[in-house]
């Protein structure tokens, strides 16, 4: 089977809930399509904008901090995303690793300190996952150092004298640090997946940090919630491969093989990847364009995974879109990438800049304009310039 390119564009933009916003009922469904990474804070609130109609970003707050509908929590990569409370089984406890399946992405960096610790990584996140669970049981903490610092001093008064010196010792990973405060900043994403540790409610600029139990929410456990992880995964940016979703999730080879197995009897191979069974009839449809543009923020969903070359085939504008650290977001037309942007925020007034990669005509200026009016309104804020480079 082959896919055009048109074709898979136009699937990932009806996955992804872009095509035309959902009532604010359907919130949960898109939120739980592949969850929101919520990095930088408010990312998540931006890809909500842009799939849910009549919802403001402090209605979205509101959700999450208060009714609970939804869930912060460290996930996929060791970022931070949120996602329906119900599914935190499968965007937390499938992530979790079996034995022999090597550390996370996220904390391989931790392994070269490991001997100098004198912990194994087994044990470690054993350890911190023990205080965590202590600590948090009732109590909310704000700010990521406070963070570590309490967790590691509630390990500290369990190890042995032997081990207490190493513990204390400078970290090579950051300033005004300790090793053990590194080793628990590092320990903390996999113990997340344990649910040992969720986001509360935010404090200014602080995020704050608590256990389930204390946040006053729990949620079903599911014995195919590893499946379903993967399922999602492949629905959402199929066609893809193992090694895509290894990369996506940051979880180790083996792990990847063994959850990628999951799904075997549900894929279906195509020219470029897998893509799930269920969906092939979903990718033959031929939705031509539609004129649909949305404004995705930094590291939306639909910018994720595989598929760049698609969504841009220029490599040297995917440099603009894709960098190593302060990604704009992305002016989406038709499942396309036509330009990038930035906001900037002075109170209650919104000023935004616009970088388009093709000549702006009055259409596509309208279209814009049109939906940077709409943010603002999200934002219950005014929008004071738009600007074009």
């Amino acid at each position: 089977m082959v896919i055009s390119d048109e074709q898979y564009r136009q699937f990932r933009v009806r996955t992804h809930h872009l095509d035309q916003r959902l009532p604010a009922q359907q919130l949960l469904t898109a939120a739980g399509t592949i969850g929101f990474q919520n990095s930088p804070p408010g990312a998540w609130e931006q890809a909500v904008f842009n799939r849910i109609a009549d919802i403001t970003a402090a209605e979205l707050r509101a959700m999450l901090e208060e009714q609970k509908y939804l869930l912060q929590v460290w996930s996929f990569r060791g970022a931070p995303a949120v996602f329906p409370t119900q599914d935190a089984a499968v965007f937390l406890n499938a992530l979790v690793a079996e034995k022999n399946e090597g550390p996370w992405i996220y904390t391989a960096g931790l392994v070269p300190s490991l001997p100098q610790l004198g912990i194994d990584y087994t044990t470690l996140l054993t350890v911190v996952g023990q205080a965590t669970k202590a600590v948090l049981a009732d109590k909310t903490i704000t700010g990521k150092g406070q963070l570590d610092a309490t967790i590691a001093e509630a390990v500290a008064a369990d190890l042995p004298a032997a081990k207490q010196a190493a513990w204390q010792q400078p970290s090579p990973y950051g300033a005004k640090q300790t090793l053990g405060e590194a080793a628990v900043s590092f320990m903390l994403r996999p113990a997340s997946f344990q649910g040992l540790v969720v986001f509360g409610k935010r404090a200014g600029q602080s995020p704050t940090f608590t256990s389930p139990q204390h946040w006053g929410v729990d949620w079903p456990q599911q014995s195919a919630a590893a499946q379903e992880l993967v399922r999602r995964y492949v629905h959402a940016y199929g066609p893809t491969n193992r090694q895509e979703f290894t990369k996506w999730l940051g979880c180790s080879t083996a792990q990847g093989q063994r959850l990628w197995a999951l799904i075997a009897g549900e894929a279906t191979a195509v020219d470029a990847g897998s893509v799930l069974t269920a969906d092939v009839s979903e990718f033959q449809k031929n939705a031509g364009p539609t004129g649909t543009m949305r404004l995705l923020g930094p590291h939306d969903p639909y910018l994720d995974a595989n598929g760049r070359d698609l969504l841009l085939p220029d490599k040297k504008l995917q440099r603009k879109v894709w960098r190593t650290v302060g990604n704009p977001g992305a002016v989406l037309l038709d499942g396309q990438i036509v330009g990038v942007w930035r906001q900037r925020k002075q109170g209650k007034q919104l000023s935004m800049t616009v970088d388009s990669f093709r000549p702006l005509t009055g259409e596509l200026k309208q279209k814009i304009t049109e939906q940077a009016e709409m943010y603002a309104v999200f934002l219950k804020m005014t929008l004071r310039e738009l600007l074009y480079q």
